[in-house]
């Protein structure tokens, strides 16, 4: 997994993992198969967390909402607890930027990351629509293992984004980015990487 986590150069980290043990590898691969589809569901994710905050809405460019599987290169708009992005008319933005899927014999994973980007419905605008920097990168993954799945979640470079053209834009960056970095961020990504644990233990 280290080539699917990027490496951390500059500012904050998070890890949360969650593990789920069966009594086969079998029912392991089935568990797999649900998980993916939770993972690739992006509509469901405040459902599927234990403690449910930030809204998670899959996207086309043009702010439409989608309701299939998530693809490469889709946009996700999150509506955060707290202070929205002004300019964004209170949401923030990412973008899938990799996603990965490898199946072997004892060995299966399905990754996917994100990235802070531009609102693609304000194609004028260029400036990252997220309160960190387009350096940050979110990777969940699920990973089976013989009779095992594994659940993480790998935050990376968390960079507060304050350096934007609108100063009210920067001080609710700072606000809820400072937050996050703090450990404000940590009980919504492990709310969910608790949930997709959950959800598989009754397979």
């Amino acid at each position: 997994m280290k080539n699917i986590i990027p490496t951390q150069k500059e500012g904050n980290k998070l890890d949360c993992f969650e593990t789920v043990e069966f009594t086969s590898t079998e029912i392991a691969s089935e568990a797999f198969i649900i998980a993916s589809y939770n993972l690739l569901a992006v509509n469901e994710w405040h459902k599927i967390a234990e403690l449910p905050a930030a809204v998670f809405k899959l996207v086309d460019n043009n702010g439409l909402e989608l309701h299939r599987p998530l693809q490469l290169h889709d946009y996700i708009k999150i509506d955060i607890p707290g202070p929205g992005l002004p300019r964004t008319k209170g949401y923030d933005w990412v973008n899938v930027v990799h996603m990965e899927s490898k199946e072997m014999a004892e060995f299966k994973i399905l990754s996917v990351s994100l990235k802070p980007c531009l609102d693609p419905t304000d194609p004028e605008n260029k400036e990252t629509a997220h309160f960190f920097e387009g350096i940050a990168t979110s990777t969940l993954i699920v990973e089976q293992r013989n009779n095992s799945l594994l659940f993480q979640y790998a935050g990376r470079n968390e960079v507060l984004n304050t350096e934007n053209t609108h100063i009210i834009d920067n001080v609710r960056n700072f606000m809820v980015g400072l937050g996050a970095v703090l450990g404000a961020s940590y009980p919504q990504w492990k709310a969910l990487i608790k949930g997709f644990a959950n959800d598989v233990k009754e397979v």
